[in-house]
């Protein structure tokens, strides 16, 4: 018999009174048993709570452009900026482009 405290429901204790540990593979979804054999259980769940019905986008870049520019407007040497804008998953040529437009929007203000 399943106990389920409906006055109390959440992710965990309905994964407990489902007795989902150690059947994941049979009990989750295909999306989320991926997720819980990435990032564990608990990340899993909380990833459920919050998002749940939600289509998640991860973009193929972890940090912003103009996060990548200001890091690189510091340096001064042309490689190391090259290997800063790479390392940010963007070509020098794109992040000099947005200095560059920079530059223009305050030459004209």
């Amino acid at each position: 018999m399943i106990d389920i405290d409906l006055d109390n429901l959440n992710e965990e204790s309905v994964y407990k009174a489902f007795s989902v540990d150690g059947n994941e593979a049979e009990a989750l979804n295909d999306s989320y048993l991926e997720l819980y054999e990435l990032i564990g259980c608990d990340a899993m769940l909380k990833l459920f709570k919050y998002f749940r019905g939600d289509k998640i986008d991860c973009p193929m870049r972890l940090y912003r452009p103009d996060f990548i520019a200001d890091l690189v407007k510091q340096e001064t040497d042309r490689r190391e900026r090259a290997k800063i804008a790479r390392a940010g998953g963007y070509t020098i040529k794109f992040i000099e482009g947005i200095l560059r437009k920079r530059e223009n929007e305050n030459d004209t203000e």
